[in-house]
């Protein structure tokens, strides 16, 4: 018997297990670096069990690569079962196949799972708010993500926004949606809370990797808030 299933990978395994559960069947898998030495085009669509058995044979990615069309003659008259996986397939090898009356079967397009990106500027908005617990679990999902060079200029950048906004009489220039926030978060700071937190970036900056790693004085720096 012959098979053609194409589409998305974890249906097709779970149709294959089906199918060799049902049949009590143990799949042997052939990749195309098995080809020459499985012998595929001689071997594979005459040969059975040791004694008389049949076999199940998965061939993965290979309809293309294979001369089908002379193969599945030979598949076609065997007892073993043949179950081509694909990724995808064209019009013409499907017509092939549906001339050996094989079972096909389209499991749809493999679906492609967004891998949602750390927002790195979500640091901003909890050491404006003076959230330690936050600032702090955030901290440990950007270290992931990125470097601490990365973190450290974010947060430096948000304290510098802090410094403008009190210094500043009216909107420095900034977005007014961005304005409107971050006069909300200096509210939260003095003067001089601004200026010490400053100043400690900028020295666990230039002094990184003398005494301490940047990543550690970033921690403590949070932890200090």
């Amino acid at each position: 018997m012959i098979y053609l299933l194409y589409g998305q990978s974890q249906q097709r395994k779970d149709a294959i297990n089906d199918k060799a559960k049902a049949l009590s069947l143990k799949p042997i898998h052939i990749y195309d670096n098995d080809v020459e030495s499985t012998g595929i085009e001689n071997l594979v669509s005459v040969q059975t069990g040791l004694f008389g058995d049949t076999e199940m044979y998965v061939l993965h990615g290979l309809a293309r690569m294979l001369d089908i069309k002379n193969l599945l003659d030979g598949y076609g008259e065997s007892d073993n079962h043949f179950i081509f996986s694909e990724n995808t397939i064209t019009k013409p090898i499907t017509k092939v196949f549906e001339k050996y009356d094989a079972v096909i079967k389209d499991f749809g397009k493999e679906v492609k799972i967004k891998e949602q990106k750390f927002n790195m500027f979500s640091l901003t908005d909890a050491l404006g708010s003076r959230d330690k617990k936050s600032l702090w679990l955030l901290f440990q999902e950007a270290i992931k993500n990125g470097s601490p060079e990365e973190i450290h200029g974010i947060l430096f950048w948000q304290i510098k926004n802090l410094a403008l906004i009190k210094s500043a009489k009216s909107n420095p220039g900034m977005n007014p949606f961005v304005y409107q926030k971050t006069s909300g978060y200096a509210a939260k700071f003095t003067d001089a809370e601004i200026q010490k937190m400053a100043d400690e970036l900028v020295y666990m900056f230039h002094n990184r990797d003398n005494y301490s790693t940047l990543d550690i004085e970033l921690e403590k720096f949070i932890l200090a808030l």
